[in-house]
């Protein structure tokens, strides 16, 4: 485990390395690849009633790309100097577009440490935010929609009828987020807040009486219309990024709440952790959207 954890931080250094110092034209791209450790603390009563926790690992990719709506030319050694700063991108507008892809793996015990669940989780979205820019440009504030899918996959080793459960949802949430942006002794640094919380969507939920293999013959449960009346996700982050020589890291915290049921079986989740990674930008260039690094 400690190699694997080794090799993924050597992989990260190398990304960080990436810079742009080719191209005239282009919109500023900011991609951030992050790992992340934690506990999670868990509750499926179509698994069982009692509470499990435990401990989980996650890969993640973030992405962040302001929108065109002009260009800006840089001499390429402008370029160079602009691809790791935080305080001045190489492009700027007022609305953003952003995107996420995240898988974890999770493993929890209940109380008394004689049941283990296993269970991984894939999730991603999708959104635009509003930017706005006060105090010389160097505090931001984000607003906009947010598109969320959300799937975990859950397994019980000691059930026989029942050992698989899942969450799966698709929710419109609303983001928002501050940001700052500080120099000091001729180093960039960033402080960021963001939330994403759901508003509406669709989830899923299975009967109590009827397992996931009984799906294949037209038991399917039910696909309701959510909302924060009956499913409840909240996710939060703080991160602070730091310019180096000849890289960008971030360390943070994430914290993500989950709770949804029907008939009397509650499904609820809640994970903790910290995170390493690292940030880089690159331009995408004019119509052909190619990518240099």
């Amino acid at each position: 485990m400690r190699n694997k954890l080794l090799i993924i931080i050597l992989l990260l250094a190398i990304g960080c390395q990436s810079a742009v110092l080719a191209s005239d034209w282009g919109v500023e791209h900011e991609n951030v690849l992050s790992v992340r450790y934690g506990g999670m603390w868990m509750q499926d009563q179509y698994l069982s009633p009692l509470l499990y926790s435990g401990q989980q690992v996650g890969l993640s990719n973030e992405w962040w790309q302001h929108f065109r709506n002009s260009q800006t030319k840089f001499s390429s050694g402008n370029i160079a100097r602009y691809s790791y700063r935080l305080m001045n991108p190489v492009y700027r507008t007022n609305w953003v577009q952003t995107g996420r892809l995240s898988v974890n793996y999770n493993w929890i015990y209940n109380q008394v440490m004689t049941n283990l669940i296993y269970s991984l989780g894939i999730s991603g979205g999708w959104g635009v935010c509003h930017n706005w820019l006060f105090v010389k440009n160097k505090l931001h504030v984000k607003l906009g929609p947010y598109i969320d899918v959300d799937l975990m996959g859950k397994m019980h080793g000691s059930n026989v009828n029942k050992p698989y459960s899942m969450d799966l949802a698709v929710n419109l949430c609303a983001m928002g987020g501050l940001e700052w942006a500080f120099r000091a002794k001729k180093t960039s640094y960033r402080l960021r807040y963001l939330v994403r919380a759901n508003v509406v969507g669709l989830d899923y939920l299975p009967d109590y009486w009827h397992s996931y293999y009984e799906m294949g013959e037209g038991v399917l449960g039910d696909f309701r219309c959510s909302g924060m009346w009956n499913h409840r996700h909240l996710q939060h982050e703080l991160t602070f990024d730091m310019q180096l020589k000849r890289s960008t890291w971030r360390v943070g915290i994430t914290h993500e709440y989950l709770e949804y049921g029907k008939k009397g079986m509650m499904f609820s989740r809640e994970m903790v952790s910290v995170v390493v990674g690292c940030v880089w930008q690159y331009r995408v260039k004019g119509a052909m959207r190619n990518f240099e690094l």
